[in-house]
């Protein structure tokens, strides 16, 4: 055990691992019930602080981990996860336990598309790159943070505004994170004014989504595998029907008065919630209130930079944002249940959404060998190609042809090295896998060293340094992480999807149809 003597916060018990001193389970923020704001937290004076042990998560699948691990194909030991739905926003520290001036401090948003995750998972676990940045004399400070989930981040209806609860309180709570880092990193040895907001798939969708707001909490930006072109927030009446749904399996009368309404839903304990909420129900972040003022689109990001309208594009400098070369592997797990004659199903929903220009749909199938006459497997995996290149690789180029000041693009073309359904494949989270260092003995020296180079250019962004040249909307460029290069990982230039192992099938499309109309060819076949 060690001690630290924070000014504000008191004493703080922690656990030193070599050269790194880590805070686990801080609370950074109150609730009064499940479902209420999230008001920032300050302990009481002379208060030990213990720090030395995960708080609760919250109320999520007890099995998300191994869920996720399963994802990645390789398990990593793990204590079982303590449940809360008042307890549960806290969040983990790492920094070097030595530093004399101020560092800097990037906040870590998990994924799991708002309805999974936890700082507590292994695999993201801050240790070992914290270690890593002192090594390369760039010490670093690693936060993580929990947020609310499924219903409790982000069930949403105007009843349930009408009783004064708010919407994308998941949102919220990652706000009022980063409100405690202001007030509190520096007396960690922090800089509160080099502070880079990082998130990895539905925690890139947060990170960018943050941009809505006009109070600067974070300078820098890295959106990894996720960002809020990805996974868009819904509109108003998506939710509403997710709430009746709701309603409808909890048995609430939906014309009960709005306050009878929320007071029923907060008496809902944890474990119906779990037995309650599933994976193809939309908890997402919704447009309304504050945050979450509208839908973001491929199209705004195409107008001229003074026209793109999000207030953080003043005050947020740099962006790094990169995809996985088969980030579409994440949605085997949602439409599994389509996968009988997926071809003909595919077909038709892209035919109803495209009605008028049936061509591009049959461009879509034709280009992705999308046919009736393959297997469902092989149409499955051809359709999340389709996916991978839409929702990750254009998304992620689109912000960053976009993006008014620097940005760095990066694309993961690692092999996942284990057994497992996509054993050779750059499969969603391996990106994440190799940057925190955590499954470095369980991988071969030469993506040991790429996941080395990975961390190393993170730190460096972090640090405020050019981690690799910039992305020119002309002339292209992202560093590369495994084939086509050879050896350690380059920096590749050239506007051509093929450069960097990318398929150019939308890219020929798009002057016959625009990409906010294929994500939404997206979206219905999803959820037909």
């Amino acid at each position: 055990m060690s001690e630290f003597l924070h000014p504000d916060l008191g004493t703080i018990k922690g656990v030193r691992t070599g050269p790194v001193l880590s805070f686990r389970g801080l609370k950074y923020a109150s609730l009064e019930n499940g479902f209420s704001d999230p008001v920032l937290f300050s302990t009481e004076a002379g208060e030990v602080v213990e720090g030395r042990f995960h708080g609760p998560t919250t109320v999520t699948n007890p099995m998300g981990c191994d869920m996720e691990l399963s994802l990645i194909q390789k398990p990593l030991p793990h204590e079982p996860f303590q449940i809360s739905a008042t307890e549960c926003l806290n969040l983990n520290l790492s920094m070097p336990s030595e530093h004399s001036k101020p560092l800097p401090v990037f906040v870590f948003l998990h994924g799991g598309g708002f309805m999974i995750g936890s700082n507590a998972w292994p695999q993201y676990d801050l240790t070992r790159i914290v270690a890593l940045s002192e090594e390369l004399g760039q010490p670093v400070i690693g936060i993580q943070i929990n947020y609310r989930l499924g219903a409790h981040g982000f069930l949403y209806s105007e009843d349930l505004g009408r009783a004064g609860i708010k919407p994308n309180r998941g949102i919220l709570d990652q706000q009022v994170a980063l409100r405690w880092v202001q007030k509190n990193i520096a007396g960690f040895g922090g800089d509160p004014s080099k502070v880079t907001l990082v998130g990895e798939s539905a925690g890139g969708a947060s990170a960018t989504l943050h941009l809505e707001s006009s109070e600067p909490l974070f300078t820098q930006v890295v959106a990894m595998a996720g960002n809020s072109l990805m996974l868009q927030p819904i509109p108003l009446e998506t939710a509403e029907g997710a709430y009746r749904e709701v309603l409808s399996l909890l048995k609430i009368n939906p014309d009960s008065p709005p306050q009878d309404q929320a007071q029923s839903i907060l008496e809902v304990s944890p474990s119906v919630w779990l037995q309650t909420i599933t994976p193809n129900m939309p908890m997402l972040p919704v447009v309304a209130g504050d945050i979450v003022q509208r839908r973001p689109t491929y199209s705004e990001w195409t107008q001229p930079q003074s026209e793109v309208q999000l207030p953080g594009l003043a005050w947020c400098r740099r962006i790094m944002i990169g995809d996985c070369q088969f980030d579409g592997s994440i949605f085997a797990y949602m439409i599994g249940h389509k996968k009988a004659n997926i071809s003909r199903g595919f077909r038709s929903s892209l035919l109803s959404t495209l009605d008028e220009d049936p061509s591009v749909a049959e461009a879509i199938c034709t280009g992705y060998n999308i046919t009736d006459d393959i297997d469902d497997d092989t149409a499955m995996f051809h359709v999340l190609k389709f996916f991978t290149d839409l929702l990750f690789y254009v998304s992620a180029i689109t912000i960053a042809r976009g993006w008014p000041g620097p940005a760095y693009v990066y694309h993961f073309n690692e092999p996942n090295p284990w057994e497992g359904p996509w054993k050779g494949e750059a499969t969603h989270i391996l990106d994440v896998a190799f940057l925190f260092q955590n499954f470095n003995e369980m991988l071969e020296s030469k993506q040991q060293v790429s996941a080395r180079i990975l961390a190393t250019d993170f730190i460096k962004f972090v640090s405020g340094e050019e981690p690799y040249e910039k992305y020119e909307a002309s002339a292209g460029g992202a560093r590369v992480y495994g084939p086509p290069t050879s050896g350690q990982p380059e920096f590749v230039f050239g506007t051509e999807p093929e450069n960097y192992l990318r398929r150019k099938n939308l890219w020929d499309m798009a002057s016959k149809v625009n990409f906010d109309k294929l994500h939404q060819a997206f979206n219905d076949f999803i959820s037909s």
